[in-house]
């Protein structure tokens, strides 16, 4: 069952997240950073991207999640107006298709962009899987963690 989340599903939001998180960069992100995203970090997010009106949020209970808003990167803003800032699953609920629908349930009707860590192998052959395009290549530099991201972009009609 995907739906909209409410306040209520914020504790078993913020599970998923360190869980899917920490499964999802093991061996590309440092211990430490995945470390510092601990449950209350993400309770705090989920509190916070809860009361956003901007967002559109599709949500698996004990699963997985997906999440779309508005474009971050003002290099991008004028041909991609929206972002895929999210899409995780526990390593238990992947492979069933449930990632497709999540992506489905969040997708508008405007272009939209996702970035992927270099190393992120699994969730780049997703992303081209269901439609998206490698755009660019680009190093970031945040919160002392450094490395290199693959931005990817999706363009309606979507084939997800």
């Amino acid at each position: 069952m995907i739906r909209a989340p409410t306040p209520d599903d914020i504790p078993d939001l913020a599970r998923i997240h360190v869980q899917a998180w920490a499964e999802t960069y093991a061996g590309i992100v440092p211990d430490a950073v995945i470390a510092r995203f601990d449950i209350a970090f993400r309770t705090r997010q989920w509190q916070g991207a809860l009361a956003r009106e901007d967002l559109r949020t599709a949500y698996a209970p004990g699963q997985g999640f997906a999440q779309v808003g508005p474009q971050r990167d003002p290099r991008d803003r004028a041909d991609w107006p929206e972002e895929l800032y999210a899409i995780y699953l526990r390593d238990a609920a992947k492979g069933r298709g449930l990632g497709r629908a999540l992506l489905r349930a969040v997708l508008g009707d405007r272009p939209v962009t996702a970035l992927v860590l270099e190393g992120n192998d699994a969730a780049l052959g997703f992303y081209q899987a269901t439609g998206a395009r490698r755009l660019d290549t680009r190093r970031f530099d945040e919160d002392g963690f450094a490395g290199i991201e693959h931005l990817v972009g999706w363009t309606p009609p979507f084939t997800v």
